[in-house]
């Protein structure tokens, strides 16, 4: 991070620097699985200790904390707020930019930042009536001011990519033929999809911690699978050893015969190992 931090231009507009930061350090942080694994009551007992700072291991709180500083440091008045009004609140930040005050949830975008797909919880007005109440200063940016932000900061996202596949893939007539599979071979064809996840898909963009992973496949699964398919299929984040949580993949073959991938990383690079 700190070489990535060095190679910032300072001379860039005040928005172009903030979406850069936002978007392009999401890969050095991951959830804190001691706090996101936890049960409703440690969670609580954490929240009313105070959260700690762990390093890439992140909160809500603790990623907004980093923000708030970082935007601050490059001279970018900054603060986080709560966005609701629940037992835990969900921490975010306010930053002013060159048109107002912009609403930035660095939590529900790491993934999506990650993964090199468009953010979308960044300058919106959210859904939250906590914060829309107490921060009627709120300013909406528009889709199209958001493509001159990543246009000018060069960036490549992956959304188009992804819709293509949607088309291809997800209506299961037009998936046998872009996978090349005999029509009516169900198993197969969802044997496929995941072993193309598993060759082209898992590997895009910085997607590092096992919580992430998870939404990782959750997204693919929500965009490449029809409502037949995703009955068929579960993503579980294996919890088995703490000292390596990683994903699974189950497959319903029929009531009585499941096949499950492991997800492994071999040489920086993840892949799917069929287990069961």
């Amino acid at each position: 991070m700190e070489q990535k931090l060095i190679n910032v231009n300072p001379n860039l507009s005040r928005d172009l620097l903030i979406y850069d930061l936002y978007t392009s350090l999401a890969p050095f942080f991951e959830r804190d699985l001691n706090y996101f694994l936890a049960s409703d009551e440690e969670k609580f007992l954490q929240y009313q200790k105070g959260f700690i700072n762990r390093g890439k291991y992140i909160v809500c709180s603790t990623l907004a904390d980093f923000y708030v500083k970082l935007y601050n440091e490059f001279g970018i008045e900054a603060k986080k707020v709560y966005a609701n009004s629940a037992k835990i609140p969900l921490f975010v930040v306010l930053v002013k930019g060159e048109l107002g005050w912009y609403y930035l949830d660095p939590l529900n975008d790491l993934f999506y930042n990650q993964y090199n797909i468009r953010p979308v919880n960044f300058g919106v007005v959210p859904r939250f009536k906590t914060i829309n109440e107490n921060h009627p200063e709120l300013v909406k940016l528009s889709k199209e001011y958001l493509i001159d932000l990543e246009t000018s900061l060069n960036k490549k996202y992956y959304n188009s990519l992804i819709d293509y596949l949607h088309h291809k893939m997800a209506p299961r007539n037009v998936a046998y033929e872009f996978l090349g599979i005999s029509n009516g071979e169900k198993d197969l064809l969802i044997k496929g999809k995941i072993k193309f996840m598993n060759d082209y898909l898992i590997n895009l963009g910085h997607v590092n911690g096992p919580y992430e992973r998870t939404l990782l496949y959750l997204y693919l699964y929500t965009n490449l699978l029809d409502s037949s398919e995703k009955r068929r299929l579960n993503v579980i984040l294996n919890k088995d050893n703490p000292s390596d949580y990683h994903v699974n993949i189950l497959l319903d073959i029929n009531n009585e015969e499941h096949i499950m991938y492991s997800e492994e990383k071999n040489n920086d690079r993840y892949v799917l190992k069929r287990i069961l």
